[in-house]
């Protein structure tokens, strides 16, 4: 098995013994939906849309961590949280970071299939 920090190996171990040979379809899905809630933040903050801001980034935090992707599982969290307190105006950076840990987990994701 590969070793890569963007994944928490021993989630995806405890996955595929649960999902055997279904395991792929939950990492197609994740990369499809997930990838566009996170490509839907940087419109929203454009747009200010507070509350689907923030419940997009709850979204990424939750199926992230379910999959062992742990960084973006800390950074959706963090915008999150940024939109929970109504201000979404600073996050660009965030978003980036987010856009880039999620591209690196994806690519570290399909290596398990």
């Amino acid at each position: 098995m590969p070793n890569n920090n963007a994944i928490d190996t021993t989630v995806i171990e405890s996955l595929k013994d649960i999902m055997g040979d279904d395991f792929g379809i939950i990492v197609d899905t994740f990369t499809e939906d997930t990838g566009k809630l996170v490509s839907s933040l940087s419109e929203l903050q454009k747009q200010n849309d507070v509350e689907v801001f923030t419940r997009n980034a709850h979204s990424i935090k939750s199926s992230s961590a379910n999959l062992g992707a742990l960084q973006v599982s800390v950074l959706a969290a963090e915008l999150e949280a940024q939109g929970k307190s109504g201000d979404i105006s600073s996050v660009i950076n965030k978003i980036k970071e987010l856009n880039d840990n999620f591209s690196v987990a994806c690519k570290a994701l399909s290596t398990f299939n």
